[in-house]
């Protein structure tokens, strides 16, 4: 599970990419700028809802994934780029199912 700093770090980052200053997000977001910039240097825990809004406004999506799958996801980012993201989250969401029935599957074979 990434930590609130590791979402704020990439929330910032993403922020300073598209050189929008905490005054201007804050103002898209319906927040102070103090608070965006306290967010966003990870110096305060926000509600899920405000990291929704702050995330929205810079064009990206908070996701809650099973943790098999975010541990596919980061296996198979470290392995390989060049894929559409998309393409990439079937495959492995595929793959991940396949696994887990198999998982189901020999762990019912056992008891007979």
């Amino acid at each position: 599970m990434k930590t609130l700093s590791a979402i704020a770090n990439q929330l910032e980052d993403e922020r300073r990419r598209l050189m929008l200053d905490y005054q201007a997000l804050a103002q898209r977001t319906g927040l102070t700028p103090l608070s965006v910039r306290n967010i966003l240097q990870g110096r305060t825990a926000p509600r899920v809802t405000t990291l929704m809004a702050i995330a929205d406004q810079l064009g990206l999506e908070l996701l809650l994934l099973p943790k098999v799958v975010a541990t596919g996801l980061q296996a198979h980012s470290v392995e390989e780029a060049a894929p559409p993201a998309l393409s990439r989250v079937d495959r492995i969401v595929a793959e991940t199912s396949q696994l887990a029935a198999a998982a189901a599957g020999g762990k019912k074979t056992k008891g007979v």
